[in-house]
C-alpha cells in the first residue's frame, strides 16, 4: 500500500466516524450505548498500551539489579 492509499483509507474512516457522530442525536438508545462501548474499548486499549510502554521504559530498575550474576571462570 502506498501512502496515498493509506491516507485515503484514513480519510474514509474519519468521514464514517463523523457521520456516526452527527447521527447520534437522532439515534436510539441501543445505538448510543453500543457506540459508547466501542469508544470506551478503544480508549482502554490505548491507555493500556501507553501504560505498558511507560512501565517497560520508565519502570524502576529493581529487576535489573536483582539478576544473578554468573560465577567467574577460574
Amino acid at each position: 500500500m502506498s501512502n496515498q492509499d493509506i491516507t485515503q483509507e484514513l480519510q474514509r474512516l474519519g468521514d464514517r466516524l463523523l457521520v456516526k457522530l452527527r447521527q447520534i442525536p437522532q439515534a436510539d438508545a441501543v445505538e448510543i450505548i453500543s457506540f459508547t462501548i466501542i469508544l470506551v474499548f478503544i480508549g482502554v486499549v490505548v491507555l493500556m498500551a501507553v501504560l505498558a510502554c511507560c512501565f517497560c521504559c520508565c519502570g524502576n530498575n529493581k529487576r535489573r539489579a536483582a539478576r544473578v550474576e554468573p560465577k567467574p571462570v577460574i
